[in-house]
């Protein structure tokens, strides 16, 4: 009968149907993952000017404490140590140290410091500290100085309380672009205090230039 073979194609059917396995799930949209640099917005990344007026590898930069800072704060950084000279200053013919010598037995420092410093009470504390440097004077200008120091600061804070001060600096020997007639800069030293406290930090940097100075003089 027609009813019959119906009824046995549709079990036959239903059989054959529940011995297969049901459709694996799509996978989801694979989604591409994003660069560790953009991972927090406004954070420092290696770029070719770090390399080439901080002196840091690609490698290096999280070695040196560089990944710590803030994009504007790595900015600071790289400008201060640029100095407004467009252009690696080595390929130019340079002239450095000050046209009037400084006294015998004394070196003059010239400091500048940025970041979160709105007070100034971090620039102050520096400015004590490494005048108070055996053989250090303090200059008011690069062009009057034998030793330069750049400071980024940046505050540690828990909630909203302050608990430390990271500080990256570079030292480095003030020169003259004699071709353009610009201001210029030798890299000396370039390094990271994390979390110290205070006039701690006025106190690392400053015995961190004492160093610098002898190592250059």
């Amino acid at each position: 009968m027609k009813i019959g073979l119906f009824l046995s194609m549709s079990v036959l059917a239903s059989t054959a149907f529940a011995g297969q396995a049901p459709p694996a799930p799509k996978p989801p949209p694979h989604k591409a993952s994003k660069p560790a640099a953009a991972a927090k917005a406004g954070t420092g990344a290696w770029t070719p000017e770090v390399e080439q007026y901080l002196g840091v590898q690609q490698g290096s930069f999280t070695l040196v404490g560089l990944n710590r800072l803030s994009k504007a704060q790595l900015d600071a950084l790289v400008s201060a140590a640029k100095n407004n000279v467009t252009g690696d200053p080595r390929k130019h013919v340079l002239t450095c140290g000050p046209a009037a010598p400084a006294q015998p037995g004394k070196v003059r420092v010239f400091i500048t410091v940025s970041g979160d410093d709105a007070s100034g009470q971090r620039a102050t504390e520096i400015r004590q500290a490494v005048g108070a440097v055996d053989g250090v004077e303090l200059a008011d200008s690069q062009p009057n100085a034998d030793r330069a120091l750049h400071v980024v600061i940046q505050e540690q804070t828990l909630g909203k309380r302050t608990i430390g001060y990271t500080a990256s600096y570079v030292t480095a020997t003030p020169c003259t672009d004699t071709s353009r007639k610009t201001d210029a800069e030798l890299k000396g030293q370039l390094g990271t205090y994390t979390d110290p406290k205070g006039v701690d930090l006025a106190a690392d940097l400053a015995r961190m230039l004492g160093r610098d100075i002898q190592e250059t003089h």
